[in-house]
């Protein structure tokens, strides 16, 4: 696994602490940039191709939002909920999300690059068909949620909860599964080529092939 890059994130930000003031500035189309967003609820809402850069949010919830095409640099996530969140055809660079919640999250079609999800409750979630390149998963549950033909680049795997998610189509050569919860994963052959798994794992996926070990 190659070296994650870190968020850029300058030292003076900005606070917002009032949720007027950043649909104001999502409402007028600006690049939100320096910016530290914290205690506040969003509500519901549905916009396209906001841009964030140089962001820390804070104890923040967006439950049940929408941000299509969002463009995400440089940003870290901490505390807040994101359940329900749609980042879908999103592109997310050098972004954190840490001790979040993001149950039923929808990151679809989106680019990914130099991520890391810590210590996450994502169950769920997809990320169909999603680019992934230098993406971190660790300690976090992403229980019945899909991976389905994800291309994927260094992707990394760290005590993480993954039963019943769907991996079909995506190709996990290199990936280290063994310290993962993996029971009743859909994915099928040619996607396990490499992947490093433990004894007991071993012997659950030989059952994908038809083989009864007794």
């Amino acid at each position: 696994m190659k070296k994650i890059q870190k968020p850029k994130i300058n030292v003076n930000l900005e606070i917002i602490d009032n949720v007027e003031e950043l649909l104001q500035l999502i409402e007028d189309d600006e690049k939100i940039f320096d910016k530290l967003i914290e205690n506040i609820d969003i509500p519901t809402i549905d916009e396209s191709r906001v841009s964030f850069d140089s962001c820390v949010f804070r104890n923040v919830n967006f439950e049940n939002c929408t941000f299509r095409y969002i463009d995400l640099m440089d940003v870290t996530f901490e505390k807040c909920d994101l359940s329900n969140i749609d980042f879908s055809e999103g592109s997310i660079f050098r972004t954190e999300f840490v001790n979040c919640k993001m149950i039923g999250s929808k990151i679809e079609d989106a680019h990914l690059k130099d991520c890391l999800f810590k210590n996450i409750l994502g169950d769920y979630s997809s990320f169909a068909f999603s680019k992934l390149n230098k993406v971190s998963f660790e300690s976090s549950s992403f229980a019945s949620s899909i991976f389905m033909e994800v291309k994927n680049k260094y992707m990394n795997f760290d005590d993480c909860n993954f039963k019943k998610s769907v991996f079909t189509k995506t190709y996990l050569e290199d990936v280290n599964l063994s310290n993962c919860e993996i029971d009743g994963i859909e994915i099928g052959i040619p996607e396990l080529y490499k992947v490093k798994v433990n004894a007991s794992q071993g012997l659950e996926l030989v059952k994908l092939i038809g083989l009864i070990v007794e």
